[in-house]
């Protein structure tokens, strides 16, 4: 279930990036189940020192990997706020490979504001929120002690815009849908429509990427029940490609351009799904234009 986005940015925990702001506001205690008081009770001064203990003598796997994260259901969160009035508190989130992703998204998914401690923040946790955002393909979440939080991002890159149903999204070049919320931003990317156009798309770029010249005057290309593309080019010609070996007929019509500047002639629609003809379907005033020449040329 993807997580929901709290637009509310924490300045504080920015400060490599976003210096200066106030600090937000300390977060209300959470709630101090009954069941657990005995337990804090009568482990409270040992189990800081098993806490003080695993950090020192069990190493570096111990903090990093979220082990003691769980552990803290079993000791209680006295224990944590012992650990933060010692230093253990969180102050800032450092993050790398950011270019795409909503800041105020990544840190939701931290869900840590300053001062909190440190040590209640699980990595893997962390990680499994940041999968969950469109943008991200891949996520490395560290503790760095005393006090930062560390995550290390791999953005996917939007290939094209997807419509379907009448919404619109970016997706990769794997057709991995990234979300609606930046498609204004990616106006420049090749359009493409249809059920189950995403999974196709990196075959027909790699068909376009053949001819970069004829690429460059594609803005659309709907997937034809599920077999085939149409492509619609900058001057409103429908090309339509073949079922079967579509680069070969892109080619075709790219020599067809530069040899004979078939684009630039009154040209409504051209069919390319027969691999020994070109069908060429000709505008409302081009046919007038072929018509009335012939018919002078008859009288």
């Amino acid at each position: 279930m993807t997580r929901k986005t709290d637009k509310k940015t924490r300045p504080s925990l920015w400060s490599r990036f976003l210096p200066g702001g106030a600090q937000p506001a300390k977060p209300a205690a959470r709630r101090d189940p009954r069941g657990e008081r005995w337990l804090k009770a009568a482990l409270g001064g040992g189990a800081v020192l098993c806490v003080i203990g695993a950090l020192a003598g069990g190493g570096f796997w111990f903090v990093q990997s979220g082990a003691l994260s769980r552990m803290q259901t079993a000791i209680g969160t006295g224990i944590l706020a012992s650990t933060r009035d010692g230093g253990l508190a969180l102050r800032e989130v450092f993050v790398v490979g950011r270019k795409e992703t909503d800041r105020a998204a990544i840190l939701e998914a931290v869900d840590g504001d300053i001062g909190d401690p440190i040590l209640r923040l699980d990595p893997d946790e962390i990680r499994e929120r940041l999968l969950a955002l469109g943008w991200i393909a891949r996520a490395e979440v560290e503790r760095h002690l005393p006090d930062t939080i560390v995550v290390r991002l791999i953005e996917r890159r939007a290939a094209a815009i997807w419509q379907h149903d009448g919404e619109f999204a970016l997706i990769d070049r794997q057709g991995t849908v990234i979300g609606g919320e930046d498609v204004s931003r990616h106006g420049h990317l090749k359009l493409v429509v249809g059920e189950g156009a995403p999974e196709e798309t990196a075959h027909l770029l790699d068909v376009l990427e053949r001819e970069p010249a004829l690429q460059a005057r594609v803005v659309a290309a709907v997937w034809m029940g599920e077999r085939r593309w149409n492509l619609r080019l900058d001057n409103g010609v429908d090309v339509r490609l073949p079922e079967d070996d579509p680069a070969d007929a892109w080619t075709r019509l790219a020599r067809l351009e530069r040899d004979h500047g078939l684009l630039a002639r009154a040209v409504d629609a051209i069919d390319l799904r027969q691999p020994d003809r070109l069908i060429v379907r000709m505008t409302e005033d081009g046919a007038t234009q072929i018509h009335m020449r012939r018919t002078g040329k008859n009288t």
